[in-house]
Protein backbone atom coordinates (compact mmCIF):
# COMPACT_ATOMS: atom_id res chain seq x y z
CA UNK A 1 0.00 0.00 0.00
CA UNK A 2 1.37 3.36 -1.00
CA UNK A 3 0.55 6.95 0.43
CA UNK A 4 -1.04 7.61 -2.93
CA UNK A 5 -3.67 4.75 -2.24
CA UNK A 6 -4.07 5.38 1.05
CA UNK A 7 -5.29 9.05 0.26
CA UNK A 8 -7.71 8.03 -1.60
CA UNK A 9 -9.65 6.94 1.36
CA UNK A 10 -11.20 10.52 2.53
CA UNK A 11 -12.46 10.68 -1.01
CA UNK A 12 -13.92 7.54 -1.84
CA UNK A 13 -15.99 7.96 1.75
CA UNK A 14 -17.10 11.27 0.32
CA UNK A 15 -18.00 10.02 -2.50
CA UNK A 16 -19.95 6.85 -1.37
CA UNK A 17 -21.99 9.54 1.10
CA UNK A 18 -23.01 11.55 -2.41
CA UNK A 19 -23.87 8.46 -4.06
CA UNK A 20 -26.03 7.44 -0.96
CA UNK A 21 -27.28 10.66 -1.61
CA UNK A 22 -27.89 10.56 -5.30
CA UNK A 23 -29.55 7.20 -5.05
CA UNK A 24 -32.00 8.44 -2.43
CA UNK A 25 -33.15 11.48 -4.13
CA UNK A 26 -33.58 8.77 -7.15
CA UNK A 27 -35.88 6.87 -5.00
CA UNK A 28 -37.91 9.70 -4.12
CA UNK A 29 -38.09 10.88 -7.74
CA UNK A 30 -42.20 11.65 -8.93
CA UNK A 31 -43.62 13.15 -12.10
CA UNK A 32 -46.77 15.33 -10.79
CA UNK A 33 -48.64 12.85 -8.29
CA UNK A 34 -47.44 9.54 -9.88
CA UNK A 35 -44.14 8.37 -8.08
CA UNK A 36 -41.10 6.55 -9.96
CA UNK A 37 -40.97 3.28 -8.05
CA UNK A 38 -42.44 0.78 -10.74
CA UNK A 39 -44.30 0.77 -14.03
CA UNK A 40 -47.18 3.47 -14.53
CA UNK A 41 -50.45 2.30 -15.33
CA UNK A 42 -52.65 4.24 -17.67
CA UNK A 43 -53.44 5.04 -21.51
CA UNK A 44 -52.12 7.44 -23.90
CA UNK A 45 -48.78 9.30 -24.38
CA UNK A 46 -47.95 10.39 -21.04
CA UNK A 47 -47.71 6.73 -20.19
CA UNK A 48 -44.61 6.34 -22.32
CA UNK A 49 -42.84 9.22 -21.28
CA UNK A 50 -43.14 7.92 -17.51
CA UNK A 51 -42.26 4.92 -18.75
CA UNK A 52 -39.21 6.05 -20.28
CA UNK A 53 -38.34 8.36 -16.95
CA UNK A 54 -38.72 5.00 -15.26
CA UNK A 55 -36.43 3.13 -17.16
CA UNK A 56 -33.60 6.14 -17.36
CA UNK A 57 -33.89 6.23 -13.63
CA UNK A 58 -33.26 2.35 -13.29
CA UNK A 59 -30.29 2.45 -15.47
CA UNK A 60 -28.60 5.53 -13.60
CA UNK A 61 -29.88 3.62 -10.39
CA UNK A 62 -27.91 0.86 -11.45
CA UNK A 63 -24.61 2.92 -12.70
CA UNK A 64 -24.68 4.13 -9.16
CA UNK A 65 -24.96 0.98 -7.47
CA UNK A 66 -22.29 -0.31 -9.35
CA UNK A 67 -20.07 2.54 -8.50
CA UNK A 68 -20.61 2.82 -4.89
CA UNK A 69 -19.94 -1.08 -4.81
CA UNK A 70 -16.88 -0.46 -6.66
CA UNK A 71 -15.83 2.41 -4.06
CA UNK A 72 -16.41 0.01 -1.49
CA UNK A 73 -14.36 -2.75 -2.65
CA UNK A 74 -11.19 -0.06 -2.77
CA UNK A 75 -12.54 1.16 1.30
CA UNK A 76 -12.40 -2.80 1.77
CA UNK A 77 -9.14 -3.24 0.52
CA UNK A 78 -7.59 -0.04 2.40
CA UNK A 79 -9.00 -1.32 6.00
CA UNK A 80 -7.68 -4.52 5.50
CA UNK A 81 -4.77 -3.58 5.02
CA UNK A 82 -4.86 -1.30 7.91
CA UNK A 83 -5.72 -4.52 9.95
CA UNK A 84 -2.34 -6.12 8.95
CA UNK A 85 -0.29 -2.61 10.54
CA UNK A 86 1.29 -3.83 13.65
CA UNK A 87 2.52 -0.35 14.44
CA UNK A 88 0.11 1.29 16.54
CA UNK A 89 1.49 4.81 16.09
CA UNK A 90 1.06 4.52 11.95
CA UNK A 91 -2.35 3.14 12.53
CA UNK A 92 -3.09 5.94 14.14
CA UNK A 93 -1.68 8.24 11.49
CA UNK A 94 -3.45 6.54 8.74
CA UNK A 95 -6.78 6.72 10.49
CA UNK A 96 -6.00 10.56 11.07
CA UNK A 97 -4.74 11.73 7.84
CA UNK A 98 -6.82 9.23 5.44
CA UNK A 99 -9.75 8.42 7.39
CA UNK A 100 -10.30 12.07 9.35
CA UNK A 101 -8.88 14.14 6.32
CA UNK A 102 -6.51 15.90 9.20
CA UNK A 103 -3.06 17.55 7.96
CA UNK A 104 0.08 16.44 9.26
CA UNK A 105 0.22 19.73 11.39
CA UNK A 106 -3.12 18.67 13.62
CA UNK A 107 -1.38 14.38 13.88
CA UNK A 108 1.83 15.73 14.83
CA UNK A 109 0.38 18.21 17.26
CA UNK A 110 -1.50 15.12 18.33
CA UNK A 111 1.33 12.63 18.93
CA UNK A 112 3.19 15.41 20.06
CA UNK A 113 5.93 15.04 16.69
CA UNK A 114 6.83 18.09 14.65
CA UNK A 115 4.64 18.80 11.78
CA UNK A 116 7.06 16.56 9.58
CA UNK A 117 7.43 13.65 11.88
CA UNK A 118 3.92 11.67 11.23
CA UNK A 119 4.92 11.88 7.28
CA UNK A 120 8.16 10.53 7.82
CA UNK A 121 7.59 8.04 10.31
CA UNK A 122 4.36 6.55 7.79
CA UNK A 123 6.78 6.84 4.96
CA UNK A 124 9.21 4.55 6.69
CA UNK A 125 6.85 2.12 7.88
CA UNK A 126 5.23 1.62 4.03
CA UNK A 127 9.06 1.40 2.48
CA UNK A 128 9.86 -1.40 5.28
CA UNK A 129 7.34 -3.16 4.29
CA UNK A 130 7.60 -2.77 0.22
CA UNK A 131 10.69 -3.94 0.96
CA UNK A 132 9.62 -6.82 3.13
CA UNK A 133 7.20 -8.11 -0.21
CA UNK A 134 9.54 -7.61 -2.19
CA UNK A 135 12.27 -10.38 -0.62
CA UNK A 136 9.41 -12.56 0.25
CA UNK A 137 8.39 -12.46 -3.20
CA UNK A 138 12.12 -13.62 -4.08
Amino acid sequence: MTIKELSKYHSIKIEIEKLNANLKELDNTSIGSQNLTGMPHGTGSTESIVESIVIKKSKLENILEKKKAKLLDEQLKIENFLETVEDSTVRIIIRARFIDGKNWHQIGKELNFERTTPYYHLKKYLKGRLEDEKEKSN
